[in-house]
């Protein structure tokens, strides 16, 4: 399990899961439809990640995304939905 806090941390999980798996911006690229630029792009937190984009990248490195409480003070965070 990975646990990204913030868009550019997003960033840095997956371009270091692309260079674990040497794989080129190219590969990824092409596994999403996008230019290696794109690729590039978000890797430095250029262009910011939908959730569309955030799942499909998941997936091409093999995680699936879920959304997991996080403790605030005051704020039930139990089974209560929404919290």
């Amino acid at each position: 399990m990975i646990t990204i806090l913030s868009r550019r941390h997003a960033a840095l999980v997956f371009r270091h899961l692309r260079e674990t798996r040497n794989l080129s911006r190219r590969d990824v690229a092409a596994r999403l439809f996008v230019s290696a630029k794109t690729v590039a792009n978000r890797e430095r937190s250029e262009l910011g990640m939908t959730t569309d984009v955030l799942l499909d990248t998941a997936h091409v490195f093999g995680y699936a995304v879920a959304l997991i409480p996080t403790p605030r003070p005051g704020r039930d965070t139990g089974t209560g939905w929404p919290a």
